[in-house]
C-alpha cells in the first residue's frame, strides 16, 4: 500500500509540476527567511500556520483534476 500512495504523490508531482515548483518555494524560502531573520519562536510558529494554510489553498487549487 505504501508504494501506491509513493507513486501516486510522484504521479501527481510529475502531472503538476508547477504547483509542487510554488509549493517548494513557499516553504523553502519560508526556512531561509527564518534562518536568516533569527525569529522568535512564537513568530516562527504563526508564520508555519500561515504557509500551512497557503499550502493548503494553493494545493486545492492546483492539485485540482
Amino acid at each position: 500500500m505504501k508504494k501506491n500512495s509513493f507513486t501516486k504523490s510522484l504521479i501527481l508531482h510529475i502531472r503538476y509540476p508547477w504547483t509542487a515548483i510554488c509549493l517548494l518555494i513557499l516553504w523553502v524560502g519560508l526556512a531561509i527567511m527564518c534562518a536568516i531573520l533569527s525569529l522568535p519562536a512564537e513568530q516562527v510558529i504563526e508564520l508555519v500556520y500561515i504557509a500551512g494554510a497557503a499550502t493548503l489553498i494553493i494545493s486545492l487549487v492546483g492539485f485540482r483534476s
